[in-house]
């Protein structure tokens, strides 16, 4: 058995030894010769397991200008039919006796109708709403020091997975409304296989604290490092 030195901190080190007692470096047992002349190289090192780093869904700010336009528009409906229903119709009653003879008998029909048009007006809205939180509930986002996960989908479901260090570039960007609600969206720049690719993650809290976590993790990554996935 021969001492050698440590080619991390120069300390002596036994050629036996699977690490260095001085600073910790990993030693393999490749040894040629003994004596001063002894050579060794550092074993690999052990593929990276992956950890979550952030994980989250957007926000439902999202949906506030779709909430603040259903109700705009209920009351501007809501006003145009008690006008109608409040002035109009008495108006076009007082044209002529033939359409007052017309109208007066059913005058509690024709204000149900309208009511009910108004109704169906406003059903688009409505639904553009739920389908809008609805999306917002179904969007879940996974940050590991390994990949990006973004998973979508009502109905059905989608899965797309953004390897770390196929990450060319990100930035974030907030509109006036966003900055107020504290939230925006980042848009993640990234080369598959086959071609440059984009993704936006909507709706992020925080988005400027998250893509400097996403840069950092890209760049540690940037040695093609190996992983060890839990799927």
């Amino acid at each position: 058995m021969a001492l050698i030195s440590c080619p991390e901190c120069g300390q002596k080190v036994s050629s036996a030894a699977p690490s260095c007692p001085h600073c910790g470096m990993v030693l393999s047992a490749a040894v040629t010769g003994s004596g001063p002349g002894v050579v060794f190289t550092p074993s690999a090192a052990p593929p990276t397991p992956e950890q979550t780093l952030w994980e989250g869904s957007p926000s439902l700010a999202l949906a506030y200008g779709k909430i603040l336009g259903l109700i705009l528009r209920a009351i501007i409906l809501l006003a145009a039919g008690y006008l109608i229903i409040r002035f109009a119709l008495p108006a076009l009653q007082g044209l002529s006796p033939d359409i007052r003879a017309l109208i007066e008998p059913r005058t509690t029909l024709i204000s149900w109708v309208i009511v009910a048009i108004l109704f169906i007006a406003i059903v688009p809205s409505a639904v553009a709403l739920s389908s809008a939180i609805a999306q917002i509930k179904n969007t879940h986002y996974k940050v590991t020091n390994q990949r990006i996960l973004v998973e979508r989908g009502v109905l059905s479901k989608s899965l797309q997975e953004i390897d770390m260090r196929s990450i060319d570039d990100t930035e974030f960007h907030q509109s006036l409304l966003e900055r107020i609600f504290g939230i925006g969206k980042l848009t993640i720049a990234f080369t598959d296989e086959t071609a440059a690719q984009r993704v936006v993650l909507h709706g992020i809290r925080d988005p400027r604290t998250t893509r400097e976590l996403i840069r950092t993790a890209a760049y540690q990554l940037s040695q093609r490092q190996l992983f060890t996935r839990s799927t």
